[in-house]
């Protein structure tokens, strides 16, 4: 019997397209068009942004 080296793990993959953009900092400067939660691209509905996919929002007041 002989004894197998371990084999190393791949880096893992980003969960969305969206949050590989970020991590690859294409959309670096607009950071605040992605939630920081699950990394879903935030939807603009008049002074919020909202993630439709987690439901985490901000206000334009994070802003100022």
């Amino acid at each position: 019997m002989g004894v197998s080296e371990p084999q190393p793990n791949p880096a893992p993959s980003p969960a969305s397209p969206e949050a590989a953009a970020t991590e690859a900092g294409t959309d670096a400067g607009e950071y605040w068009k992605w939630c920081p939660r699950c990394g879903h691209e935030l939807e603009n509905q008049k002074c919020k942004f909202r993630c439709p996919r987690c439901h985490y929002f901000m206000s334009c007041s994070d802003f100022d």
